[in-house]
């Protein structure tokens, strides 16, 4: 093969199946051959029209794994991976000079990351979306087990998120309580996150469309999933104590709204969901932090520590992860796979192959 086919957004709502050549690779560089790929909420959001990382036109997709196809010699000597590995590659490109990057945040340098670079930039495969994926100099890779089915290799940076949005971003100590707004792949992630910590109960929040995402939630281990009046329930399952963690990953400003009321004292609450629609405000934002000394955190990514732990999490077996995939698309059916879970109220987690005779 000489070309890749690849998903390229250009607009709101405008993804066509296009053609690159592959790319020459030089030493530090390396070319990967992707298995499979899972739709983020990002990618959903921008083909959208809502658009915080994304240089247009770009090729989607940044949940991904797959087999390096060729590597420069610069490039198995820094990454310790030889062509032949099976390996995911974190969406980010940090260039390591910028304040963000020095200051050990490298998920918030300036420089677009992977699913959100332009094709006009170097040889144009920056997504997973796609046949191959360019490995930049700058990329961030880990090898992975060859034994565990791609479609759930590919869930390894909600659930990395996952472990650091409850734990350093949230602070759970041993037994506390965790809210989760949001059934969603990161919120059902976060709830895998809040188990592996020790959480002594986790309640997880959705609306009467969620029943088969909450269903999922139950199979994960959470001890409480909610709808209708959610803080009275909360203050009864918490004898009017409430969460010492929320995460909200709801994208509404009325789940951000929900996270603070079921909040208790001094307790953290994790912003993660995409804030949209009625709701909120500045007002009632402030007086839930100052009168019950909140404290609200904004999250990008996860740090890249966390990416090994998270893939032995999903190599092991422990959790049912698989009832989180539920649905396979091929490249030119991308736009089917964005739009699924707007689709099926029961869909959790698209993934795009670029074969999908195989599997």
């Amino acid at each position: 093969m000489t070309t890749s086919r690849a998903a390229v957004l250009h607009g709101e709502g405008q993804l066509t199946i296009e053609e690159f050549p592959l790319p020459r690779i030089g030493t530090d560089d390396g070319l990967l051959k992707i298995e499979a790929t899972g739709v983020c909420g990002t990618d959903i959001a921008a083909y959208r029209g809502v658009n915080p990382f994304y240089e247009l036109p770009c090729v989607l997709g940044h949940e991904l794994v797959g087999r390096i196809a060729e590597l420069g010699d610069g490039a198995a000597r820094r990454w310790g991976v030889a062509a032949g590995d099976r390996i995911v590659v974190e969406e980010y490109l940090p260039c390591g000079t910028c304040r963000s990057c020095l200051a050990g945040a490298y998920q918030m340098c300036r420089v677009p990351r992977y699913g959100g670079k332009s094709i006009h930039s170097g040889p144009g495969l920056y997504g997973g979306y796609a046949d191959y994926l360019y490995l930049h100099p700058q990329a961030i890779v880990h090898k992975v087990s060859e034994d565990v089915p791609a479609e759930l290799v590919q869930l390894f940076i909600p659930i990395s998120n996952g472990l650091d949005w409850v734990t350093r971003v949230g602070g759970l100590h041993q037994g506390g309580t965790v809210v989760i707004v949001g059934p969603g792949p990161h919120g059902l992630a976060c709830l895998v996150g809040a188990k592996e910590a020790g959480a002594g109960k986790v309640i997880v929040v959705g609306t009467s469309a969620d029943e088969a995402r909450l269903a999922v939630a139950r199979e994960l281990g959470a001890d409480h999933t909610l709808t209708g009046d959610v803080i009275e329930q909360v203050a009864h399952l918490t004898d009017g104590t409430f969460a010492d963690v929320v995460v909200n990953v709801a994208s509404s400003a009325a789940g951000l709204d929900t996270a603070l009321a079921v909040a208790g004292d001094r307790a953290t609450v994790v912003q993660a969901g995409v804030a949209k629609g009625a709701g909120g405000g500045a007002e009632s934002i402030v007086d839930a932090m100052n009168r019950r000394v909140l404290t609200l955190r904004g999250v990008r990514g996860r740090p890249s520590r966390l990416v090994p732990p998270a893939l032995r999490l999903i190599e092991s077996g422990r959790y049912p992860l698989d009832l989180l995939c539920t649905g396979r698309f091929s490249i030119e059916d991308t736009e089917k796979a964005l739009n699924a879970a707007n689709d099926d109220p029961g869909a959790i987690r698209a993934t795009v192959f670029p074969d999908l005779s195989h599997r």
